[in-house]
């Protein structure tokens, strides 16, 4: 037998720190023996019935896609979980010799830890619960928690658009009939003894997967009616997804309705699992929630609409509760925060703040009605202009304060009653900024920068009362801060009170004891920490809720040149092409076509990871890239103000119109990339908490990573689980026992051109899959 270089790398790229192929398929054999004959609660897969596939997902066998594609899942290729080739790589193909196969990874051999996808856009479900579901991309936001002590359960959205680009499968709620399109907020459960141990054999995810579905099977709407059917001829009176209407009911999305479904779940972007009373007893959220939102959307234009929300799921009974105390302004990403009191609940809220295109009558509507504003201007469409912001709300409430009865979800958790407060600072030219907004002050500026301000709340509250977006809180950062009219106290936004800057993107919550405080993202690029100071007394102080709170912001990144903060470790190289400028490797991005950044660009995903060494910061970058799309681990966040700047370790990249393999065709699974174009990493859960075991300082290894696990480190994995299910302090606790390098940490990847081929004809929307990490720093 001859061997090519070509083949000799692929045989050295695919071994575990030195095991043979053969050695790699005894494990992979035994693993599969081991977590799926023996192993009780594993789902018991049922074959996929053909004529099931047709009539469901309205295939034609006369399309060689779809037949394709029915031919590989009655053969078992889209089992779920199955999938073991990645869509991310380290290196461009071209560069290291890899593989460019239409459904194979291509360079796996990642710079600083192991990945492996334990989900991929097109696999089926074949457990018989919900036999026949079809996991949806894009991958976005995502949680997860003990579902039982021996489960853990993912949850995974997709950030889709229905008619608005691709319209995903429909999913039916209410049993009245009523069926959404768009976005899909979908959960898979793993045996919890083989997830903590997955990162130490080569096999699938397969092996170990319990169960899959629709996290939520009953919708409650704006107005706290359940969603009815779409009337097609007019309003529809009662049951409207007003995210989709005007206050009458009539639907005036742009593009026209679904074809296949009632109503559009818009993008669903970015997302966070909040477990009860996470920070203590008795305090934060009284039930398991997992909090999404509408991010953004486009009307017709010169139609009126109500805007966007905020969802609530509850986790327990499956029930998705649309919000309206956060404002209907759309949203990135929210999470909870330490209220550090047992009658208040705290969130911290991110994203555009009105992101909506054909707003012309509402923008008109809204001068009409309030304007002009207190400096004597029109309003403006509100779109990032906005400080971060937060929210306070009391349990127990309902909208006009008066008590709630104990079994109403929302007001139990403190989501009807409560305040919107927004970042305000000292604009006067001696002031903490020197006078400059947020966008300007943050360009050149060094980690350790402090700027101290007030969360103050805006004059607007919800009153339970469906209305149309010009009634919306949104519009209150373009007025004075409530309080300081006359004063230099203004609200810090990215680009002043008239003009749209750099928008507020993921926000991840301080979860040390004792701390109240996010670190919030921008796409301009630079990120810092918000600590919210004396919150308690202030709480104890206020008759229903504080006016302001002291806060202090500290700078972690600025926008600037970051390409000296990289760490590559030898990987990270690109493909070589004229249109961007010949760039060798990953210290820059090519956004477009002759545009080569040495900033951070376009930051979107962001989660700070807690661990026992400190806290960490993984980003996933947003920008289009043209080259692959990157996304980084940072060093132990600090910002001591010592001239030291942080390092950003590169995990792994994917995409790009002149990326080798996208180029070349290459998808996974296969035949679903119909020509290059741009990835994003997005969506981050630190799993450590629910998969860490009493004594175990083990290293766990896979064919995925460079670095070889210590000799005599290597653990059998059996021990016992330092906590148990349903104890979310627990979790937070455990979280911070675990050194950076012993984490697992789950990630989504958007592959927005894989949407051919098998994802096309089982109306998946787009590619992606969900990752889970192992660091090695």
């Amino acid at each position: 037998m001859k061997f090519t270089a070509l083949s000799l790398f692929l045989l050295s790229s695919s071994s575990v720190y030195g095991a043979t192929e053969v050695e790699l398929i005894e494990e992979r054999k035994a693993a599969r023996v081991h977590h799926g004959a023996i192993k009780e609660g594993l789902c018991h897969n049922k074959p996929l019935d053909a004529n099931m596939l047709i009539a469901r997902y309205g295939l034609n066998i006369t399309d060689p896609d779809h037949a394709s594609a029915i031919a590989q899942a009655v053969n078992g290729n889209l089992l779920l979980g199955s999938i073991t080739q990645n869509i991310a790589e380290a290196n461009d193909a071209s560069r290291v010799g890899a593989l460019v196969i239409d459904g194979l990874s291509g360079d796996t051999m990642f710079p600083h830890g192991g990945i492996k996808p334990i989900l991929t856009v097109g696999e089926i479900n074949q457990c018989e619960e919900n036999h026949g579901d079809v996991y949806v991309g894009v991958p976005d936001g995502m949680g997860a928690y003990l579902k039982d002590d021996d489960t853990v359960r993912v949850v995974v959205q997709s950030e889709s658009y229905g008619p608005l680009r691709y319209e995903s499968y429909p999913y039916y709620v209410n049993g009245n009939g009523a069926s959404f399109t768009g976005s899909h907020v979908q959960y898979a459960d793993y045996d919890r003894e083989l997830l903590s141990n997955f990162m130490t054999h080569s096999g699938p995810a397969s092996d170990m997967v319990k169960g899959f579905g629709q996290v939520a099977k009953t919708y409650y709407n704006l107005a706290g009616q359940l969603v009815g059917n779409r009337n097609p001829h007019g309003p529809t009176v009662y049951g409207a997804h007003f995210s989709n209407t005007d206050v009458q009911g009539n639907y005036v999305v742009a593009n026209g309705a679904p074809t296949e479904a009632d109503w559009l779940m818009q993008s669903l972007c970015s997302a966070h699992l909040e477990e009860a009373h996470q920070w203590g007893d008795d305090i934060g959220l009284e039930d398991d929630i997992y909090i999404t939102n509408e991010e953004w959307i486009d009307y017709v234009d010169g139609s009126e609409f109500v805007g966007i929300s905020m969802h609530a799921i509850d986790l327990a009974n499956g029930v998705d509760y649309t919000v309206g105390s956060v404002t209907v302004s759309g949203f990135e990403k929210i999470i909870e925060l330490n209220p550090k009191h047992k009658d208040y609940v705290v969130l911290a809220l991110s994203g555009y703040n009105g992101p909506y295109a054909g707003d012309s009558a509402e923008l008109a509507a809204r001068n009409a009605e309030y304007g002009p504003r207190p400096d004597g201007s029109d309003y403006v469409r509100p779109e990032n202009i906005c400080p971060s912001r937060i929210y306070i709300g009391r349990k127990g409430k309902m909208e006009d304060g008066s008590d709630a009865p104990e079994d109403d979800f929302l007001a139990r958790n403190g989501l009807r009653y409560g305040k919107v407060y927004g970042f305000a600072v000292d604009m006067s030219e001696d002031g903490p900024t020197g006078g400059l907004f947020r966008d300007a002050y943050h360009k050149n500026r060094e980690n350790g920068e402090k700027v101290m301000g007030k969360f103050v709340a805006i004059d607007w509250q919800w009153d339970g009362t469906v209305k149309n977006f010009r009634h919306d809180g949104a519009w209150d950062f373009q007025i004075p801060v409530p309080g300081y009219h006359g004063t230099d106290m203004m609200w810090w936004n990215a680009n002043g009170y008239d003009s749209a800057g750099a928008k507020t993107e993921h926000i991840s919550p301080d979860t040390r004891p004792g701390m109240t405080g996010f670190i919030q993202g921008s796409t301009a690029g630079y990120f810092g920490h918000y600590y919210i100071h004396d919150i308690t007394e202030a709480l104890n102080a206020a008759d229903d809720f504080p006016s302001e709170l002291v806060t202090s912001y500290y700078v972690y990144q600025g926008e600037n040149d970051i390409t000296g903060q990289i760490d590559l470790n030898g990987d990270g190289l690109f493909n070589l092409v004229e249109q961007c400028e010949f760039n060798n490797d990953a210290k820059m991005n090519c956004d477009n076509d002759y545009s080569v950044k040495k900033t951070f660009e376009d930051v979107d995903g962001l989660e700070i990871i807690a661990a026992a060494d400190g806290l960490y910061a993984v980003i996933q970058e947003d920008s289009g890239s043209e080259l692959g799309e990157r996304m980084f681990i940072s060093s132990a966040l600090e910002h001591e103000k010592d001239g030291k700047e942080l390092t950003y370790h590169f995990m792994a990249m994917s995409g790009g119109k002149y990326n080798t393999r996208m180029a070349g065709l290459v998808g996974v699974p296969a035949t679903s990339n119909d020509g290059g174009g741009s990835h994003e990493f997005s969506g981050i859960i630190d799993l450590s908490g629910m998969l860490a075991k009493e004594g175990d300082d083990r290293r766990r290894r896979t064919k995925s990573t460079k670095t070889k696990s210590k000799k005599g480190s290597k653990s059998d994995g059996k021990g016992k689980f330092m906590i148990k299910a349903h104890d979310g302090a627990a979790k937070r606790e455990a979280e911070l026992k675990v050194p950076i390098n012993e984490k697992l940490i789950a990630l989504g990847l958007q592959a927005h051109n894989l949407d051919s081929g098998v994802i096309k004809a089982l109306k998946a929307d787009r590619g992606g899959q969900v990752l889970v990490y192992q660091p090695n720093i």
